[in-house]
């Protein structure tokens, strides 16, 4: 697939803001990350933040990379709607959190950093939905090579 390679250098480049974003928690959140809830400790470190929205995004990739390859077109692109609504929905149950629980103290850059996520989630799923190829291309690379002549194309003059 065209891109692909593209499209994972701006994922991690996205993970990256997002990471740095979500590690510029307000006062209040370090404070409760450190004393209430340890297990959240690696937001507070920006490259290990960095690393795990990476990793999911990775994840998603390599599972629409599968989908696209194995699937029927119109299977696949119900697939990816189906996906990117998951990710509207996690957008939105995102948004309710940061109005509705403590997590509004999390200050602005905190909420951006996880929106961002959904918005580059949002991204790898309008890439598979845009971008041509799947399981007839790869039907055709598959049967190419048997298609090719197996000895040389010009006569030889061998006596």
């Amino acid at each position: 697939m065209k891109g692909l390679s593209t499209l994972i250098a701006v994922q991690a480049l996205l993970s990256t803001i997002s990471g740095v974003l979500v590690s510029q928690m307000s006062f209040i959140g370090k404070v409760g990350i450190s004393v209430l809830y340890n297990e959240y400790g690696i937001f507070k470190i920006w490259w290990k933040t960095a690393i795990l929205l990476f990793a999911v995004q990775l994840i998603l990739i390599a599972v629409l990379w599968l989908i696209k390859r194995l699937l029927g077109r119109r299977i696949a692109l119900a697939t990816f709607l189906l996906v990117l609504l998951f990710g509207l929905v996690g957008a939105y149950f995102t948004y309710l959190d940061f109005t509705t629980t403590s997590h509004r103290l999390m200050k602005e850059t905190f909420h951006s950093g996880a929106y961002l996520f959904w918005g580059a989630w949002a991204v790898s799923c309008l890439y598979f939905m845009i971008v041509r190829g799947g399981k007839k291309q790869a039907m055709e690379e598959a049967e190419a090579p048997f298609t090719e002549p197996i000895g040389p194309s010009e006569p030889t003059d061998a006596v």
